[in-house]
C-alpha cells in the first residue's frame, strides 16, 4: 500500500500543476483579487497588498484590474492615510476601467475622500458630484444605495438636515437588502434629532431595531434613543446621581485635569498626580497609562484616537507625540518652541488646533506639523478647552472671558453661550446633538441646547467644585468634582 501511494503521489501533484497552468491569465487574476480580498477581511494587509500589485503589474489586460486598483486605493486611503496615492488609485479607475463594475467604486471612494477632509461649500459639492455619478452613471450598481447615503452624510455636514433625512429614508426603503440600509435608518433619526425634531427622532432610532436587529446599528439606536429620552421624554430632563458607580484610582483621581470618553465606552482621566492619562473600562478596572508632562486637557480625533495635551507636547494614541514650534520673530533668529499648552485638538479637516498660554492664541499646524496661523484670528484668547463635534463644529472654552464658543473650521463663528450665566467655567463637554454641558465650578453643569437656552442644571449634594466633565453615549453626565476628588455619574 506505502509503495502504491508513493507512485500515485507524484501523479496527483502533476495533475494538480497541469490544472493550475490550464487556468486563463482571466482566471489567474480573479483568483489572486479574491485570495487578496480574503486576507483583508482577516487583517492580513501587506497579503492582501501584495496580491493586488500582482494583479495589476502582472494580469494588466484582465478584468480585475479595475477591483485591484479600487482596493489598492482603498489600502492606500484607509491604512497609509495618504489622500494623493489614493486619489489616483480612485481615478484610474474611473478613467481608465470605466466600463467595468469597480468604476461606480471608483466614484464613491472619491467622494468620501474629498468628504473627509471638506470643510467649504464647494469641497461638499465636490463630493456630491462623485456620489450622484454613481446613480447617474451606474444606476442598477450595487454602490448606488452607498453612494445615496453617502450623499446624505454631506448634506447633514452642510447642515441640510431635512435633505439628509430624505436621501437615507429612500435608501432605507428601496434598498433595505443593501450593506448601507441599517447606517441610513440610523442616519434618519440623527439628522431629525439635529433639526430639532426629538420626539421624531427617537421612532427612526427604534426602527433601527426593529428592522434591523442584528446590525451594528442596533445597539448605537438604543443608546441614542437614551440620550435622548433623558433630556426630551418627560416635561423636563432630569439626571439622577448613579450611587452605584465609582473607581478606585488612587493618585489618578487627584488633581484631574480633563476626563474624556472613547468611541468603545472607556472613560479616560488626565491628572496632573499621576503626570498621564488613565483608561477605565466599564467595570471601573484601569488600563495601561499614557504619559506625558504636565497633564492639560483630552479630546478625541476624528479618527476617535484620544488626544492628550500636555505643557510641551501633544500625544495623539498610544505613541504618536508631537511637539510645535513657531516661526522665529526676525531673520536669522531660530523658531520658537511651543511649551506652554492649554489644549488642543484635531478637526475634521487635519487641522491640528493648540491653545498656546504665552502666546493667547490658538495656533494652527497641517498634518505634518507645518505652520499656518492662528485661529480663527489674530485676537487674543486664553482657550483652557478646544473640542470638535460630530458635525465638524469646533468648540472652545476660554474661562476668563467666561464663553464658549463653537467655530467652523474656516473661522466663521456659529454661535457662542455665555457671559450671561456662567460663573465660573472649567470644562465642556458636546453631545451627538450639539448641545453643549458646561461645568461650572459655582453653578453645576450646565446644559444648553444648540440655540443657546438652558435645557436643566444638574447638581447634588455631592457636587460641590466641578472640575471636568465628559458623557458616555447614553447620555450619562461624567463629572470629576475638585474639591471630593472623585468622579461622579449622573443619569
Amino acid at each position: 500500500m506505502r509503495r502504491r501511494l508513493t507512485l500515485l503521489l507524484p501523479a496527483l501533484v502533476g495533475l494538480a500543476v497541469s490544472a493550475l497552468a490550464q487556468e486563463t491569465p482571466d482566471q489567474q487574476a480573479r483568483r489572486l483579487l479574491e485570495e487578496g480580498q480574503a486576507y483583508r477581511a482577516q487583517g492580513k494587509l501587506k497579503q492582501a497588498i501584495d496580491n493586488f500589485n500582482i494583479v495589476v503589474s502582472s494580469f494588466s489586460t484582465t478584468d480585475s484590474v479595475g477591483d485591484a486598483l479600487l482596493e489598492i486605493g482603498r489600502y492606500r486611503m484607509e491604512v497609509e492615510g495618504d489622500a494623493e496615492k489614493a486619489r489616483a488609485s480612485f481615478e484610474q479607475v474611473t478613467k481608465q476601467y470605466a466600463r467595468s463594475d469597480a468604476a461606480p467604486g471608483g466614484y464613491y471612494y472619491l467622494g468620501l475622500l474629498i468628504l473627509s477632509r471638506a470643510t467649504t461649500a464647494p469641497e461638499l459639492d465636490d463630493a456630491l458630484a462623485n456620489f450622484t455619478r454613481v446613480a447617474t452613471l451606474y444606476p442598477r450598481s450595487e454602490w448606488v444605495p452607498r453612494a445615496l447615503a453617502a450623499s446624505a452624510r454631506a448634506h447633514r455636514r452642510a447642515g441640510r438636515y431635512a435633505d439628509a433625512a430624505d436621501l437615507n429614508r429612500r435608501v432605507s426603503l428601496e434598498y433595505p437588502a443593501s450593506d448601507a440600509a441599517a447606517e441610513a435608518q440610523f442616519e434618519i433619526g440623527r439628522a431629525l434629532a439635529l433639526q430639532g425634531q426629538p420626539r421624531v427622532a427617537m421612532e427612526e432610532f427604534q426602527q433601527v431595531r426593529n428592522r434591523f436587529p442584528e446590525s451594528p446599528w442596533a445597539r448605537p439606536a438604543l443608546e441614542r434613543t437614551t440620550a435622548l429620552y433623558r433630556l426630551f421624554g418627560g416635561a423636563k430632563p432630569v439626571f439622577a446621581l448613579d450611587a452605584g458607580f465609582s473607581l478606585a484610582g488612587g493618585d489618578v483621581l487627584k488633581d484631574v485635569k480633563a476626563l474624556a470618553t472613547a468611541a468603545e465606552g472607556t472613560l479616560w482621566v488626565a491628572s496632573e498626580k499621576s503626570r498621564s492619562a488613565v483608561p477605565f473600562d466599564s467595570s471601573g478596572k484601569a488600563g495601561a497609562s499614557r504619559g506625558v508632562e504636565q497633564p492639560r486637557a483630552l479630546s478625541l480625533t476624528p479618527a476617535g484616537d484620544v488626544l492628550l495635551a500636555g505643557r510641551a507636547a501633544v500625544r495623539v494614541g498610544a505613541s504618536d507625540i508631537r511637539s510645535f514650534t513657531t516661526p522665529p520673530d526676525k531673520p536669522g533668529a531660530e523658531a520658537k518652541p511651543v511649551d506652554s499648552i492649554l489644549a488642543a485638538a484635531i478637526t475634521t479637516g487635519g487641522s491640528v488646533l493648540v491653545s498656546d498660554e504665552d502666546r493667547g492664541a490658538i495656533l494652527r499646524y497641517d498634518a505634518k506639523g507645518q505652520y499656518l496661523g492662528t485661529f480663527p484670528d489674530a485676537a487674543k484668547r486664553k482657550v483652557s478647552r478646544i473640542l470638535v463635534d460630530g458635525e465638524g463644529g469646533i468648540v472652545t472654552l476660554d474661562p476668563d472671558e467666561k464663553v464658549v464658543r463653537i467655530w467652523h473650521e474656516t473661522g466663521r463663528l456659529v454661535r457662542g453661550v455665555g457671559p450671561a450665566g456662567l460663573k465660573r467655567p472649567a470644562d465642556v463637554a458636546v453631545d451627538a446633538f450639539r448641545n453643549l454641558y458646561v461645568a461650572d465650578e459655582e453653578l453645576g453643569i450646565l446644559v444648553f441646547n444648540p440655540q443657546g437656552q438652558l435645557l436643566a442644571t444638574i447638581t447634588s449634594p455631592e457636587l460641590k467644585r466641578p472640575k471636568a466633565v465628559t458623557l458616555d453615549a447614553t447620555g450619562a453626565v461624567l463629572v470629576y468634582d475638585n474639591r471630593a476628588e472623585r468622579v461622579l455619574r449622573y443619569r
